[in-house]
């Protein structure tokens, strides 16, 4: 299957403010986000969910975006720096077979994969860092469009989430979306 990544200028009609009527970033981050959390979001596009994870993490809080797409960043760093909240939030190149977070090892409480995952070729390498990311006891809630990708590729998905260790625990009801909540408990099976 052809590796396919969402065209930059696309960041444009995902900001259309008609889609939080289908996904809302408040309803959906609420349960998940809190004060003083530190939450790496994968694949920001140019910040959809990112300024409410920041307003939900508030002053004490830090947010990771890593995107592979330098145009992307630069955009949402626009966006972050007019909303002035550069300074809670660090954005990250990554290449497509690497997130590039290993100085994050063990420091994240929260990963937000939404409308990604389905992007990423070597998805096992991509969940193995996730887990690596997360403290013990985080989550990562992953979402991906129903008219994308049909149920047996996100199974797939699924599948290399718990080949890396995470423990699917919850089917959040994302309109619109395959979606889970996995988490990370214990130690990856790999490093073992």
């Amino acid at each position: 299957m052809e590796h396919h990544v969402c065209p930059w200028w696309m960041g444009y009609f995902l900001l259309n403010p008609l889609r939080r009527m289908r996904n809302d970033p408040v309803k959906i981050l609420t349960p998940h986000v809190q004060e003083g959390m530190k939450v790496l979001e994968v694949g920001p596009g140019m910040g959809f969910f990112t300024l409410t994870i920041v307003k939900l993490v508030g002053k004490s809080g830090r947010v990771y975006c890593v995107d592979v797409q330098e145009k992307m960043l630069a955009s949402l760093r626009k966006r972050i720096t007019k909303a002035n909240v550069a300074d809670r939030v660090e954005l990250r190149g990554c290449t497509d077979t690497s997130l590039r977070i290993d100085d994050l090892a063990g420091t994240i409480d929260f990963v937000l994969a939404f409308a990604v995952v389905h992007e990423i070729p070597a998805q096992e390498n991509f969940f193995r860092e996730l887990f690596g990311a997360l403290k013990s006891g985080g989550s990562v809630l992953m979402a991906e469009p129903e008219r994308r990708v049909p149920g047996e590729k996100f199974r797939e998905s699924l599948l290399a989430a718990k080949s890396a260790g995470f423990n699917a625990v919850e089917i959040p009801d994302i309109e619109r979306n395959h979606s889970v909540l996995l988490v990370k408990e214990g130690k990856n099976p790999a490093s073992v």
